[in-house]
């Protein structure tokens, strides 16, 4: 309405304009006009007189219509004209002075009608406390409210400002619906605010004004995508709908934050509210004290205005005079002395504070109450702002605090909350930031905590998003951020201004991240026990991120143990700075001796990869290094063309051997000591003689580089390999070739002579090594398997085994015999250049082109106490001695070996049969020393001490034995399904128990030894009273083979292990299945109950040894990971440890209580790098930094 009436004035006013200039043009027409336009000249003047009125008028009119006044309201005369640190409120703007021009400038300004979308959009910038809210409210507001604007009332946009929005748009609405469905359909898109506010608006022509208060918050509180679709709303609303103003206020330190958000736009014309002028100042104090009558003595104030000179003043200022009203009351008069009193302009907030603690409990206390207060403050950037509280986070003991501040009306409450969907909640935040500034016990608490001010906005930030998301899983924290958010919460608490949501979604995130850790630890366990053959040490690496970083689970444990037991890594010695050419052991076992690229040769601990001798060769490069037999000197060679000799000792250059015309290729000392020879790339192989450094042989036949050298053991020959694709022998009497080794496809640069003297290895480019007869040349054995270029080999010290390095990053073991692959070796990053055996042949060590050297562990060390590794093949059973001193052995290598069982070192020779040997069982006895055994050709024997035959019987297949607890019977399960009982001194059969339907596999006395178990191929056990040769009782259950047997030593259960992947437990007396115990990932092999009945262990083709709990029948710990299937398990008498036996060709002695920590630190020294990110990323391990 208003504004069809400011156009129809317009208009009129240009008529009248118009009809003013033909009415003037008449009055000063000439006379001899005709008489009509006489008449009309004579009543020109006093119309001019008119129109000039109705001119004068009408714009007046016009610029009230823009300029509207506000309205004028009769103030109550005993209602306080003062708001103190609240802002002022719109029916508060009789009592509102001082800004008047501005509240003018800014209406006049909302009320034109700008081309540019932009100049809809008004932002208020000023200071804390320079009075930008109360300009709004009280200034500008209601003159348009008087011109029937549609207003939507005043809101702040707090953490969800879009749902703040939502309340003030249904409260313009007079409440007819409730916020929330507002909010839902604000959430349908940015275009839906302009339909809100059109609903709203109830006319045409009507204007909107939407009033953004505090407008800093949607970057201190609301998060990133809060914000967006809030100012996008905005944005495109005042685009869309010319009738729409925003007009917002801001804190002038947060505008270059609001800038980077991507909606610089709606902040390019900021309207700034500066400082008040001393007069304005006077009219805030005198203007409204007048309307209740309240005077001020003189010089009060002028003092007053004096005092009002900090970036506070009209905060500070009106809360004095607030408390200056309820000291004087209407009609009194503030005197100086009272003014003073309550502590000027600056010390009256302070003063109030101080009042207020004093009043408060004294077991609360200042520290107590600033902590409090701390709640109520939050921290962006470098800018400190306050923030809401929930009453209901509060204790009650911060409820007190809180009341007396707000009864102070330092803190003010929405007692019904502030309408904001979610947040209609009670809350109570701090009446103005003043407090934070000039409250000298808060501003110092806040300014020595502002750093973990600031985390615990972030982590609030974080708590509303995930309650905002509905507490979505996808909003829980994880990894690295879940321990952010741990440690800065335990600092929090420890300062006590932990927040309740922060306590919250931490609380949950770590709940959720429990189960995720769990699934993640046993994934990893899993990849680890199912690749540590093939990469041990990502397997380790993996393992301890899943015990250390994630939750420490049996298949996690099971990972680790498999991939320790597959880690040959031992030691790695990153001394070098470029390639490590090529390494080599000395005969003495003690050191290693290193060629490289960077110039020098060095001499190493072998044992901690120390850098004993630096030998350098004036830069230029090494290529390879040999020793002396006695381990006393260092032959080099490489770049610079000669030979030198070192005192392995001293590092001292001891002599040069020259002659060589180009690059000195390999050097190799000969075994009697006498000589050292070298191969060179002027295609020459060149031996000295090794004490006088002359030249006592050149060998030529080659017809390209000559790249590896080596002697035969006896030193009277010389083998050199080269890049034209051959191989030779020479006769070092003659200088002759006796033999050309011809075959491979590529350069050859790799040649051993193995140590029993009877082949030779090469290694070649075109991937493969291999093995010709040192005496005719006849080519033995093809090994393939490397995928790259082969560059050097060693033959292990009993000639059995050979080790090639490649440019595969491997180092591979085969048997010389058939190329059975023994191991792979992972763990350089580069070609491996250089291997060698250690003298004891337990050990191997690499160099490469990724500067490291290393050694490893040819019989590495897992979990186990002890371990026996000699066999080869499948270990079947492995049985203590009576003492349990020693451990014997039977394999399908047709041995039976007997072993210390202190340090797994071989006793006596091993006992050699014709056929794989199933079963070996020593006797009970202490005395005898007895061993009996079965073969797979039908044989069983009793064996002495010295390994006498005492008992031999052939017949049908025994696959098990076992002795009766008085050493005088054993028992025999046969592949007849027959289990048999024999006098253990002369083999007669005793009795023959007849009932299985299928083998018999493993079979065990009661230890009362009156009864026996057998465990059968039928799927059943069964147990049988020996002395009256009957069966007891048949224990059907199980899904398929029934493998062994285990009593209880009570007698009262029975345990028995099956290919249905359970162990199960049954009553003796009923025949009654108990317990199934699940948990293993294979064919259930073996079982054992320990003698102190306390516990089952089990071991698996899962390759990995459990023990349960015999009273709840939980797991209890994976003691040992074996690297192939487990065959049989066996306590210890003190069931302390476990002896078992392995498809892996090894028995291993395991701690039945394992020491996991020891377990962590081993594999730690067993790995050399750090997981990547690819590794992390792939098995959900957080990223560093993450």
């Amino acid at each position: 309405m208003r504004q069809r009436m400011q156009l129809a004035l317009q208009v009129m006013l240009v008529l009248v304009a118009s009809l003013f200039g033909i009415v003037t043009n008449y009055a000063t027409g000439a006379d001899e006009a005709p008489w009509l336009l006489q008449v009309i000249q004579r009543a020109s003047v006093p119309a001019i007189g008119v129109l000039v009125v109705a001119m004068v008028v009408g714009q007046v009119v016009v610029y009230r219509l823009e300029n509207p006044a506000p309205p004028q309201v009769d103030w109550p005369r005993d209602r306080v004209p003062y708001p103190g640190l609240d802002a002022f409120a719109e029916d508060e703007a009789a009592v509102y002075f001082g800004r008047e021009a501005l509240a003018a400038e800014l209406t006049r300004r909302l009320h034109t009608s700008p081309d540019r979308p932009t100049d809809r959009f008004l932002v208020l910038v000023g200071a804390s406390g320079s009075g930008k809210s109360s300009l709004v409210r009280a200034g500008v507001m209601p003159r348009l409210r008087e011109h029937r604007w549609t207003l939507i009332p005043a809101f702040t946009p707090g953490t969800n400002p879009l749902g703040a929005m939502a309340a003030a748009i249904a409260a313009a609405g007079g409440g007819q619906e409730p916020a929330g469905a507002v909010l839902r359909r604000l959430r349908q898109g940015p275009t839906a605010l302009r339909a809100e506010l059109t609903r709203l608006r109830g006319g045409r022509f009507r204007r909107v004004l939407l009033v953004v208060d505090q407008f800093e918050e949607v970057v201190t509180l609301a998060g990133d995508r809060e914000r967006a679709q809030f100012l996008d709303a905005l944005r495109l609303c005042v685009e869309q709908d010319p009738s729409v103003r925003v007009l917002a206020t801001l804190r002038v330190d947060f505008l270059a934050r609001l800038l980077t958000t991507g909606h610089a736009e709606l902040c390019q014309h900021p309207v700034t509210v500066g400082a008040l002028g001393r007069g304005q100042f006077a009219q805030v104090v005198e203007s409204p004290a007048a309307l209740v009558d309240l005077s001020f003595a003189p010089g009060v104030v002028d003092a007053i205005v004096d005092d009002a000179g900090t970036d506070d003043a009209l905060p500070l200022l009106a809360y004095l005079l607030q408390e200056l009203y309820f000291a004087s009351g209407p009609g009194g008069t503030v005197t100086e002395e009272l003014y003073r009193a309550l502590g000027g302009v600056a010390g009256a907030l302070a003063r109030q504070a101080d009042h207020t603690v004093s009043e408060i409990d004294h077991a609360d206390g200042i520290a107590f109450v600033l902590r409090v207060l701390l709640r109520f403050v939050t921290v962006q950037g470098q800018e400190v702002a306050r923030k809401r509280v929930p009453l209901s986070e509060l204790t009650d003991r911060e409820r007190r605090v809180v009341d007396a501040f707000i009864d102070a009306r330092l803190l003010m409450s929405d007692a019904a909350g502030d309408g904001t969907p979610g947040q209609e909640e009670p809350y109570a935040q701090v009446t103005h930031e003043a407090l934070f500034r000039q409250w000298a016990p808060l501003r110092q608490e806040v300014e020595s905590r502002v750093d973990q001010l600031r985390e615990r906005a972030e982590l609030e930030r974080w708590a509303e998003d995930w309650e905002r998301s509905g507490r979505s899983d996808d909003y829980l924290l994880t990894g690295e951020r879940l321990s952010l958010a741990q440690r800065r919460l335990t600092a929090l608490e420890e300062s006590a201004i932990a927040s309740e949501p922060v306590r919250v979604l931490v609380q949950s995130s770590q709940r959720r991240d429990l189960d995720f850790l769990r699934r993640v630890s046993d994934s990893i366990g899993q990849y680890a026990l199912g690749s540590a053959e093939t990469h041990p040490e990502r397997a380790v690496l993996l393992s301890l991120a899943a015990l250390g970083e994630c939750t420490p689970t049996p298949s996690a444990r099971r990972g680790l143990m498999a991939a320790l037991a597959a880690s040959h890594l031992r030691t790695r010695v990153d001394a070098h700075t470029d390639t490590v050419r090529h390494i080599a052991w000395s005969p003495d076992g003690r050191r290693l001796a290193t060629a490289s690229r960077d110039g020098s040769a060095r001499v190493l601990d072998a044992r901690s990869g120390q850098s004993l001798l630096v030998l350098p060769s004036d830069g230029a490069m090494v290529e390879s290094v040999a020793w002396s037999p006695d381990s006393a000197y260092v032959a080099t060679a490489g770049r610079e063309r000669v030979v030198r000799i070192w005192d392995a000792a001293s590092g001292e250059s001891v002599r040069l051997l020259t002659g060589a015309t180009d690059i000195v290729r390999q050097v190799a000392w000969s075994p009697d000591g006498r000589h050292v020879a070298a191969s060179s790339k002027d295609r020459v192989v060149r031996v000295w003689e090794a004490v006088t450094g002359s030249l006592a042989q050149t060998l030529e036949g080659h017809r390209n580089d000559v790249w590896g050298v080596t002697w035969s053991p006896d030193s009277t020959h010389l083998a050199s390999a080269s890049h034209d694709q051959t191989a030779r022998v020479w006769d070092l009497a003659t200088g002759a070739t006796d033999v050309v080794l011809e075959g491979h496809t590529d350069f050859v640069e790799g040649i051993a002579w193995s140590p029993d003297g009877l082949s030779i290895a090469t290694g070649s480019g075109d991937h493969t090594a291999r093995i010709w007869d040192a005496r005719t040349g006849a080519l033995r054995l093809l090994v393939r398997g490397h995928t790259d270029y082969v560059w050097n080999l060693a033959w292990s010290p009993d000639s059995r085994a050979l080790a090639s390095a490649s440019s595969d990053h491997t180092v591979r073991l085969v048997s010389a015999q058939d190329a059975k692959i023994l191991a792979v070796l992972r763990g350089h990053s580069d070609t491996v250049w250089g291997v060698t055996w250690s003298p004891s042949g337990t050990q191997l060590a690499t160099s490469s082109t990724d500067g490291s050297a290393i050694v490893w562990d040819l019989r590495p060390r897992g979990a186990e106490v002890v371990a026996a590794d000699g066999h080869r093949g499948p270990v079947n059973q492995a049985s203590w001695s009576a003492d349990e001193q020693r451990i014997a052995t039977a394999c399908d290598d047709a041995t039976v070996r007997r072993w210390s069982a202190s340090d797994g070192t071989p006793e006596g020779e091993p006992l050699r049969l014709d056929d794989r040997v199933w079963s070996v069982a020593w006797s009970p006895s202490h005395q005898d020393g007895r061993l009996a055994l079965s073969t797979n050709d039908g044989l069983f024997r009793i064996l002495d001490d010295t390994g006498a035959v005492l008992v031999e019987q052939r017949g049908e297949v025994v696959e098990s034995c076992t002795w009766s607890p008085d050493g005088r019977r054993i028992a025999t399960g046969g592949h007849d399904g027959i289990v048999r009982v024999r006098d253990a001194d002369t083999g007669t059969e005793l009795t023959a128990l007849a009932g299985h339907q299928d083998w018999v596999g493993r079979i065990a006395w009661s230890p009362g030894g009156r009864l026996l178990a057998s465990a059968s191929d039928d799927r059943t056990c069964r147990l049988w009273d020996v002395a009256e040769s009957r069966q007891l009782t048949v224990l059907r259950g199980h899904d398929n083979y029934v493998d062994d047997v285990a009593w209880s030593p009570d007698e009262q259960r029975i345990a028995t292990a099956s290919g249905d992947w359970t162990v199960a437990v049954w009553e003796v007396t009923t025949g009654r299945r108990t317990e199934v115990l699940k948990g293993h990932e294979g064919r259930v092999r073996c079982v054992a109950w320990s003698p102190d009945g306390r516990f089952i262990a089990s071991g698996s083709d899962d390759r990995t040894v459990r023990v349960w709990s015999a009273d709840t029948f939980e797991e209890v710990a994976v003691v040992g990971v074996h690297q192939d299937k487990v065959s049989s398990v066996a306590w210890s008498r003190d069931s302390t440890r476990l002896l078992t036996a392995s498809f892996d060709g090894t028995a291993r002695i395991w701690s039945a209580d394992p020491d996991y920590d020891r377990l962590e630190a081993q594999a730690r020294g067993r790995v050399f790098r750090t997981l990547d990110e690819d590794e992390r990323r792939r098995h959900l391990l957080p990223l560093a930094g993450a």
